[in-house]
């Protein structure tokens, strides 16, 4: 009878898995610390998640950040992977969608602006806030949804991106100046559509090696995840846009991914590509 148990229970755990993990204490949860990998990877490009849409990406001596929100700015399930003090003397280029808290840390990028060198790319529509957090004006390049730009060593293009609500519809004060980035560095294209529903600027860019997908309610969700990743057949696809902030009846529609639901809708050759990440995990382009 205690064996059954057990091991019903594990089963229980096993299927419940993320949700569960979601209720864990912050100090239960290790976190892997990925500083030292960072600063030693030298060769071929490398991805860490750090949690919802930050990610660091490093080819050769450039080491470039999307959404960092790095700091506990929302009440995050666990520490952040590597702090912002530690990340500053290494980051070339800061990369922000638009303005919301977990999108456009503030406190991040206050200490990013205080000790570090980098450049921030940001929508006209951030750029007020970011003087206001004292990030000076000449380190400030501003995206402009479908014009191309170069920045350091490596071409972008912004493109639109129109933030969804609770009800898979355009959210009422989606802004036309949010922006997804297509980044061109070390051979490789890579996929950042930030805060978006569906749109055809993304189901028309063209090859793209590696896309980061945001299966939420508010973003593009299940189905839409499936036939983006099935238009694209990208060589890499990691999730994002969950498992970092404690999920609450009030902010379900946005902490909440369905990455588990995507992948099982997946062709096999796509679910070979498909990989949901662990916070501070590194993942080595092919």
């Amino acid at each position: 009878m205690k064996s059954t148990a057990f091991t019903v229970f594990c089963l229980i755990v096993f299927l419940a898995g993320p949700a569960l993990a979601q209720e864990y204490p912050k100090e239960e949860i290790p976190t892997r610390q990925i500083k030292d990998e960072i600063t030693s990877h030298d060769s071929g490009v490398a991805i860490w998640w750090a949690g919802q849409n930050s990610w660091l990406i490093k080819s050769g001596g450039l080491l470039i950040g999307t959404d960092l929100v790095l700091e506990d700015e929302e009440p995050r399930l666990y520490q952040a992977p590597i702090s912002s003090a530690e990340l500053a003397p290494m980051l070339d280029v800061s990369f922000i969608t638009h303005g919301h808290g977990d999108h456009f840390g503030r406190a991040t990028s206050k200490i990013l602006a205080e000790k570090s060198d980098c450049i921030f790319v940001m929508p006209v529509n951030c750029v007020n806030e970011a003087k206001k957090l004292g990030i000076p004006a000449e380190r400030i390049r501003q995206a402009v949804p479908r014009q191309p730009m170069q920045v350091e060593s490596m071409e972008v293009l912004p493109l639109r991106a129109l933030h969804g609500n609770p009800k898979f519809a355009v959210y009422e004060k989606a802004n036309f100046q949010d922006c997804g980035y297509l980044f061109t560095l070390g051979g490789k294209k890579i996929l950042q559509p930030g805060d978006s529903v569906l749109l055809e600027d993304h189901l028309f860019i063209g090859d793209v090696d590696v896309l980061f997908i945001s299966p939420t309610e508010h973003n593009t969700y299940i189905e839409p995840s499936v036939m983006l990743i099935n238009e694209l057949e990208p060589e890499v696809i990691l999730p994002q846009h969950s498992d970092t902030f404690r999920v609450t009846p009030e902010n379900r529609y946005w902490t909440r991914g369905y990455a588990y639901e995507v992948g099982r809708l997946l062709s096999k050759p796509l679910k070979a590509r498909y990989h949901i990440p662990e916070h501070g995990e590194r993942i080595l382009l092919p």
